[in-house]
């Protein structure tokens, strides 16, 4: 008897003990003590109740000042952080029944618990990476909630499908020989290759070439540009911004030049105004560069027609100089016509062809220049001559480029009244048998308005 008293204090003492020591013994995870647990990668380490509760939603907020930035096969689109929907008071919960411990099992020792945040994202999200058209769409999206749950970086790298498929047809093409003054072709060429023009979305080569910049001379990025957009042309693409080079290239047609510079804000943009994704294909082959453009089918034919509407004639100046022999010339700089030209793009499908004006751009004329002697010949002294420059010759004295040598305009000068009576009756002829689509050739120039002010021969 005695014994099962005592074995019922025994057991009356073991309970009261349990009473007031297992309540202390089970540990709540907002006080795990020197265990460095994390909810979405933020730490919980001797926190409790709301306090757990205002460091994840103070770190959610943080992670919201800036836009998810997703990348693939040089396509960059930005997520809205308004999109990412978190559900703090489930992962505090998940985190709970992972480091709560019943009262049979105080005795183990502590472990540390890293669990993600509760993320949903908005269905815009997915929308917006299947209208890429060149990503996986689900593992991308997955790999973007895993960094989100984490607040991780903004930067995430997309799942690029198999872009094969776009490279079965090409849209167009364009291959020219590379300035010799051009440094850089290669590098613009390797950094634009394999770009995806997506559907709807604006492309900017400024903005494809930013980090090559500076490795190029202006040289080389016009050549490029001016590929780009002669390609372009030769779909239905959008031309968002071009500018003209003003002079004619050494490759290529005017009007089918363009002109990029950083400084000026000069831009060569397009849209893509098709359905499908095109890729281009930049190559080096020699000394020429390749340009593709490709997709996955050709639905149109497309050709691009350059016309000179007006050709304007170079002026001739006349220069004098006293370095040169008597009785000789110089030609310093060679003359070339000025021209304005206007591009047109005509489009068939089923049939159909429309044509449509793209662009209109004027070229200027290279004035010819050439450098007289002005020394005159030695004569004897009972001739009439004399051996000095005659200073009282007005032509002789005019000094327009301010060289300090006496120069004079020369513009298309005749020498009698008969050569001028000639040269009108030849141009007489050559209008009445003139093709009528041929331009129109004057003399004259454009002011800063388009207006063209034609001045006389």
């Amino acid at each position: 008897m005695k014994l099962y008293l005592k074995l019922g204090a025994m057991v009356a003492v073991l309970i009261i003990l349990l009473t007031v020591w297992v309540p202390n013994m089970i540990v709540d995870s907002a006080l795990a003590k020197g265990v460095e647990s994390t909810i979405g990668g933020i730490s919980v380490k001797d926190l409790e109740g709301d306090g757990i509760e205002y460091a994840l939603q103070e770190a959610i907020n943080i992670w919201r000042d800036a836009p998810v930035s997703v990348e693939g096969a040089n396509i960059t689109i930005s997520l809205d952080p308004k999109l990412f929907v978190f559900d703090v008071e489930s992962s505090i919960a998940e985190y709970h029944s992972l480091t709560d411990k019943s009262w049979l099992a105080f005795w183990k020792q502590e472990q540390a618990i890293h669990i993600p945040l509760h993320v949903e994202v908005d269905d815009q999200v997915k929308k917006q990476l299947e209208s890429i058209g060149v990503w996986e769409v689900e593992k991308t999206l997955n790999t973007i909630i895993t960094e989100a749950s984490n607040l991780k970086t903004h930067e995430v790298a997309a799942t690029v499908a198999d872009t094969n498929l776009i490279e079965s047809d090409r849209l167009a093409l364009s291959i020219e020989e590379i300035p010799t003054n051009a440094m850089g072709v290669e590098k613009l060429a390797n950094t634009v290759n394999d770009s995806i023009v997506l559907p709807n979305e604006p492309f900017s080569f400024l903005t494809m070439i930013e980090e090559k910049y500076e490795e190029s001379d202006s040289e080389a990025i016009n050549f490029v540009a001016s590929m780009l957009y002669h390609v372009a042309l030769q779909t239905e693409y959008e031309i968002s911004e071009r500018h003209s080079q003003g002079e004619k290239p050494n490759y290529l047609q005017q009007g089918l030049d363009a002109k990029v510079n950083q400084a000026l804000d000069k831009d060569l943009q397009f849209i893509n105004r098709s359905d499908q994704p095109n890729k281009l294909k930049l190559t080096v082959e020699g000394d020429s560069l390749k340009v593709e453009l490709l997709a996955q089918k050709k639905e149109k034919e497309i050709t691009v027609r350059v016309s000179k509407d007006k050709i304007i004639q170079p002026r001739v100046i006349i220069r004098y100089s006293k370095d040169l022999p008597v009785g000789s010339e110089e030609v310093i700089q060679k003359g070339q016509e000025g021209v304005r030209v206007e591009v047109y793009r005509s489009i068939l499908e089923n049939g159909n062809s429309t044509e449509e004006l793209v662009s209109r751009d004027y070229y200027p004329p290279v004035n010819k220049i050439i450098v007289k002697s002005s020394r005159q010949p030695v004569v004897p002294e009972n001739g009439s001559g004399t051996d000095k420059v005659n200073s009282n010759d007005p032509d002789l004295q005019m000094d327009l480029d301010g060289d300090g040598l006496p120069d004079t305009q020369y513009e298309n000068k005749k020498s009698d009244n008969s050569a001028t009576k000639t040269n009108k009756d030849t141009s007489a002829n050559t209008n009445t048998s003139k093709d009528p689509n041929d331009p129109e050739i004057v003399y004259g120039y454009y002011d800063k308005g388009g207006n063209f002010i034609q001045t006389s021969p």
